[in-house]
């Protein structure tokens, strides 16, 4: 029995396919390692260096399957008459269900970004104060418990005068 040379029994095993992948199957797997490898590295750069000014920003995690996007946030939503004593807002479960002014409520958001949390929560605090009209200051008041930009302050308020 002749052994064949060493090159043709090499060339004739590298383009049998083991693994049974078709051509397109093959390079379908490898775009997908490809993308998975690179949302795993972009995600926290995206985090940690936000556009559009590209600053540092702390992010938990540092890798993208294991990363939490949104701040965490604790508010308080109650209302005062003048610089007055806080006092619960009526009716609250009709505007969020299941929160009891002026209790703190700890919160992990859904959003974007700081600002994004601070529009919401702007507008539901506007939208109590219209559907109110009694005259009292509405407030809400965020703490910020991690996931901020360094350049925030700790503590937001947001307060909103009823009419009359």
């Amino acid at each position: 029995m002749a052994r064949a040379p060493p090159g043709r029994v090499a060339a004739a095993h590298m383009d049998a396919s083991p693994s049974g992948l078709s051509g397109w199957r093959r390079r379908g797997a490898a775009a997908f390692i490809v993308l998975w490898i690179a949302v795993q590295v972009l995600v926290p750069l995206w985090q940690k260096f936000p556009p559009p000014d590209f600053h540092y920003r702390w992010a938990r995690y540092s890798w993208g399957m294991f990363s939490s996007i949104g701040p965490r946030y604790e508010v308080r939503l109650f209302r005062t008459r003048g610089t007055g004593a806080e006092e619960p807002i009526p009716e609250m479960p009709r505007y969020v269900r299941g929160y009891r002014s002026p209790e703190p409520m700890r919160m992990r958001a859904i959003y974007w970004s700081e600002d994004e949390v601070l529009d919401r929560l702007a507008r539901l605090v506007a939208f109590i104060a219209r559907d109110r009209h009694d005259g009292y200051t509405y407030v809400a008041s965020v703490q910020w418990l991690g996931g901020q930009r360094s350049d925030r302050p700790e503590r937001s308020e947001l307060r909103v005068q009823a009419a009359e």
